[in-house]
């Protein structure tokens, strides 16, 4: 009987947890390329009601579909604000130096621009010096090479740090708002002359 097996998918996960206040945020933040960014590159140590409703989001991430035990957590790296103008935009990237990162958007409307998360090949369902994505006659979850999230206010996503990311350009004349996040590996794991212990 013929089947297809989706294996090894990137867990990223999408919650809405409602829009919490993040006052004057663009006094706080410098022009870059493509947008604004916060100067504090701790930001959600200063808005402990979010940090909260993030590190538990966080928790449930781990722990109910991860299903890692609780000798490993996770812990605050860092956090910044950007801002994106009508225009602006965020170049595909990922997050080095860290294991889990996120964004939450406390303010977005619908023409925003939508979240892209990317495939990175080879990885996917092709080799990626031989990628006949022009041939594609309709995409889906097998043959896709990344996935639109549009966004509303309130929403959460986490990924792992290595995924490639982007933020199409706004068309908007509401401001896109958005809280990055990295959060580092703790506990202890592995074993014998492989085991790792970070406090």
């Amino acid at each position: 009987m013929e089947e297809i097996n989706l294996l090894f998918p990137t867990p990223v996960y999408k919650n809405n947890i409602g829009v919490y206040d993040i006052g004057d945020y663009k006094s706080s933040c410098h022009r870059i390329g493509n947008g604004y960014i916060s100067n504090n590159e701790q930001y959600l140590k200063g808005n402990k009601k979010l940090k909260k409703v993030i590190d538990d989001q966080i928790e449930n991430y781990v722990r109910k579909y991860l299903r890692l035990k609780k000798t490993v957590y996770l812990k605050h790296q860092s956090s910044w604000l950007t801002v994106h103008e009508k225009g602006d935009h965020a170049q595909k990237h990922y997050h080095s130096n860290s294991w889990l990162s996120g964004v939450y958007y406390p303010i977005v409307d619908s023409l925003s621009g939508n979240l892209i998360v990317h495939d990175r090949p080879p990885y996917g369902w092709c080799d990626g010096f031989m990628n006949p994505t022009t041939e594609i006659e309709e995409y889906n979850i097998i043959n896709g090479t990344s996935s639109l999230f549009q966004l509303t206010p309130g929403d959460l996503f986490l990924f792992p740090s290595h995924v490639d990311h982007e933020s199409e350009r706004s068309l908007s004349d509401v401001d896109r708002v958005g809280i990055s996040f990295n959060y580092t590996l703790h506990g202890k794991w592995g074993g014998s002359t492989n085991s790792v212990s970070l406090p």
